[in-house]
């Protein structure tokens, strides 16, 4: 009899229909692919020449044969590898199902070769930079041998043999990555757990890390809607897949089976790059707790602001993409160690999204986690505590069947890092609860504000997101908790982040008022002036299901919940707020002000209104201007002549690196008491005064008109003094369509310009995008920079600031000039 707590129940065969790919069919053997070779309409071609290896038999240590395909690029030379591990069919990229997801989120399938697993590195794109990838079908799958599991080590050890299997291939340099999102992401935790010698990377782009607290019992509840449709649809072949619906039921507390689907995150030391969002209400929790607990010396996270696929699959990303590969499996030292190790997105989900903003670690150094107490009696949120004992109670059959308490902001208010809620409860009715919480970002009207997370906004899209579908529309951060599960876990919890030990039940006794602290997803969120806060409290879930059509849970509830505030029940909400003073990058590495007891404070003296950095501000702003008049325009050229070559040598190289292939980031200004027409007429009678131009930027050295209508410009780009050209700026130049995806529209942002700086030799270094759109009390503007996608991250995060800087000076000179 064996001791495997595992459940199975009969798998069924792949046949053709909506999951059924060109490749899906079993046929070993080895072809060319050649260059310009397109597997069906309406994928891309591949570029170059490709070996397809299809249905190569690879023996497990326990003796278990699967079968992978491997595709890599023509000719003698010794590639690396990326191995894309999954239950998905290897010739699902080409399936009715996947172009249909495609179709749902707004992605065309003229992006991806239609060679790729759904979810994984495309062979079209990765064989032409010089990789090999690997699609397996997994123990269980396809015409595998063996029974297949759900997210489990059993994985990480498979994935390990295979890894090894692939090292020692003739064409195999011995380097073996894995990439992917989703599944992809969450076998990585597994694999990387089990130390493969081979694996030199790995790139999770967003995965659950805990079965039992991401997937079928989040906040002990079994909610397992997801599961079912993962189990249904994922596993098929012809012996047995794992029954985790049933493993739910039998082991509602945590136990052996699901300790063995938890990763050793402390065994994960290899290099990777971690992608994450705060929106994926699947993947979010997983993905962070993961970036938190692994051991990696090496280890980059990224937050965006969309879904896993868009994101995934975004030309840039994928790009950066291939420098940390290149950098780990290649061992090219392109710089990538100086991208920050942390970069966030901030939601403003009014269209100014901060993205990329870089940092040491997350939450950032300068984030301090501040209670807002609830009010019972208000229904308010304060940063200090009730002193009388109040309550607010729902009926959980009823409506509304919540309760909500709210904050409003009179200053700019970023939150960035993990909410929790401490909150004091009773049941009447019931010896349980089954609570939901959801912070909500209002507009200042109280409007609930929301964004979607793809590129389809389209009505079906609208339909499905209403109630449910929360991976596509953001509406904000949540958690949930089954009171009667309430017990932390002493070694996994932190302040910030409570961790429940899922492993007793203590049911509510009458009159009975327990504590209990509930984690919500990670946030990073915007309020401006006027803007509110709203904390929801309910029985009920507040987003609906994560995935379109599948079961939403029903909570077991009964009776009313209460919520005690104040006095000595005082329930409050803990929100990660930033300091207003904004982290500065240095040297492609984020520094914070560290908070300290030293402090020095102006109390008397000056009369005019401002701190001592405001003064030193003015008086640097006039010393540089003085000394730049004294130095001249030809002094300077003079003077920067060597830092010029060096700097032109480095974008040079990072140009021709970069193969005609940009990256870029955006930075937002918001503008009151002026209207983008004012402005862009004053800048456009200001671009011939030099003085106005290098008062701009600390970093103008010179900006000088040419015979030729063009500019001349000597400025820093990141660290570097660099000498380039800029033609002018047009509306509508010849590769405008290369920046179509910032373009924002023309009806909102009538006012829009587009210039190329180039070296002397005509090679292009960056592009420049300006939009300029009115609000109802100013304008905005939305400002783009271009520059060779090989340069490192650093120079990209520092010319956001550089426009940040230039354009706010520009605008306040505008508002002078026109006073």
């Amino acid at each position: 009899m064996s001791d495997d707590p595992k459940v199975f129940v009969p798998s069924q065969p792949l046949k053709p229909g909506a999951r059924y790919g060109v490749l899906s069919g079993f046929d070993p053997g080895t072809r060319t692919l050649p260059a310009g070779f397109q597997i069906a309409p309406p994928f891309r071609s591949v570029p170059v020449e490709v070996i397809l290896e299809k249905d190569v038999a690879v023996t497990l240590r326990d003796g278990v044969t699967i079968y992978v395909d491997v595709l890599r690029p023509a000719g003698t030379q010794k590639v690396p590898v990326i191995v894309a591990w999954s239950p998905y069919g290897k010739g699902q990229g080409t399936s009715p199902s996947v172009m249909g997801i495609f179709k749902m989120v707004g992605l065309d399938n003229g992006i991806v070769s239609g060679l790729e697993k759904f979810e994984g590195p495309d062979p079209a794109y990765w064989c032409a930079q010089g990789y090999a990838i690997c699609n397996p079908d997994i123990r269980g799958v396809g015409d595998c041998d063996g029974d297949s599991v759900i997210w489990d080590r059993q994985e990480g050890r498979d994935c390990y043999d295979l890894i090894e299997w692939l090292a020692v291939q003739e064409w195999c340099t011995g380097k073996v990555a894995m990439s992917g999102t989703s599944y992809l992401a969450v076998s990585q935790w597994f694999t990387a757990a089990e130390q493969p010698p081979h694996l030199a990377a790995i790139n999770p782009w967003e995965g659950v890390s805990d079965v039992y607290r991401d997937l079928v019992l989040r906040g002990g509840m079994p909610d397992t809607g997801f599961a079912r449709q993962l189990q249904d649809h994922s596993y098929w072949g012809k012996g047995r897949k794992e029954d985790i619906l049933a493993e739910a039921e039998r082991y509602p507390l945590m136990a052996d089976l699901w300790e063995d689907k938890i990763p050793r995150f402390d065994r994960i030391t290899v290099p990777a790059y971690v992608v994450a969002s705060y929106s994926n209400t699947l993947h979010t929790a997983g993905t962070f707790r993961a970036w938190r607990r692994m051991a990696s010396k090496e280890k980059w996270l990224r937050i965006h602001n969309s879904q896993e696929w868009p994101d995934y699959y975004d030309e840039a990303n994928r790009e950066e993409l291939r420098r940390f590969f290149d950098r780990y499996l290649k061992g090219e030292d392109n710089g990538w160690e100086q991208t920050p190790r942390v970069r966030y997105s901030v939601l403003d989900l009014e269209g100014g999204d901060q993205v990329r903003v870089g940092a040491d670690e997350f939450p950032p150094k300068d984030v301090t986690p501040t209670k807002y107490y609830l009010d019972g009696r208000s229904r308010a949120l304060t940063t200090t505590a009730p002193t009388e004992e109040a309550t607010a109670v729902y009926d959980v059959s009823s409506n509304p069947d919540a309760v909500s308490f709210i904050t409003r902001f009179d200053q700019e208010t970023l939150l960035v890092g993990y909410p929790k809620a401490h909150l004091w409860v009773e049941a009447r009715g019931s010896d349980d609860m089954d609570l939901f919480v959801l912070v909500q970002k209002l507009d200042a009207y109280g409007t609930p504000l929301q964004q979607f997370t793809v590129p389809n906004q389209s009505a079906l899209v609208q339909d499905v997101t209403e109630r449910g579908a929360s991976i596509l529309r953001y509406k904000g951060s949540d958690g949930r908790l089954r009171v009667s599960l309430r017990h932390l876990d002493e070694t996994l919890s932190t302040d910030a982040v409570p961790a429940h030990s899922f492993d007793r039940i203590e049911k509510l006794s009458p009159g009975e008022v327990v504590e209990v602290e509930i984690d919500l997803l990670p946030i990073g969120l915007a309020f401006h002036p006027g803007e509110q806060l709203r904390f929801v409290i309910s029985g009920r879930s507040l987003l609906g299901t994560m995935m379109p059509a599948i079961r939403e849970y029903t909570p077991a509830n009964s009776g009313q919940h209460v919520v005690h505030t104040g006095g000595k029940h005082a329930s409050y909400l803990q929100l990660p707020v930033q300091a207003r003073r904004q982290a500065m990058a240095v040297e492609g590495q984020a520094t914070q002000r560290e908070t300290t007891a030293f402090a020095v404070e102006l109390v008397s003296g000056p009369t005019a209104a401002g701190g001592v950095d405001d003064f030193e501000l003015v008086f640097a702003r006039r010393a540089l201007a003085r000394l730049k008049a004294l130095i001249g325009r030809q002094g300077l050229m003079d003077l920067l002549a060597k830092d010029i070559e060096e700097g032109n040598a480095f974008l040079r190289e990072r140009a021709k690196a970069s193969a005609g292939k940009f990256t870029s980031g955006t930075t937002v200004l918001a503008v009151r008491g002026l209207k983008a027409a004012q402005f862009v007429h004053w800048l456009e009678n200001s671009f011939s005064d030099e003085n106005v131009l290098l008062a701009g930027e600390p970093e103008h050295y010179v900006i000088a008109p040419n015979p030729d209508s063009t500019v001349t410009i000597v400025e820093n780009l990141g660290p570097h003094v660099c000498r380039v050209v800029l033609p002018g700026f047009d509306t509508a130049p010849s590769w405008a369509t290369e920046v179509r995806n910032e373009l924002l529209p023309e009806s909102d942002y009538p006012f829009r310009r587009l210039g190329a700086m180039h070296l002397a030799d005509g090679t292009v270094v960056g592009r420049v995008l300006t939009q300029f759109g009115d609000t109802d009390e100013g304008f905005n503007a939305n400002l783009t920079c271009y520059f060779p996608a090989a340069c490192p991250e650093h120079i990209l995060e520092q010319h956001r600031q550089h426009l940040a800087v230039e354009f706010r000076n520009w605008i306040v000179a505008a508002a002078r000039a026109r006073r």
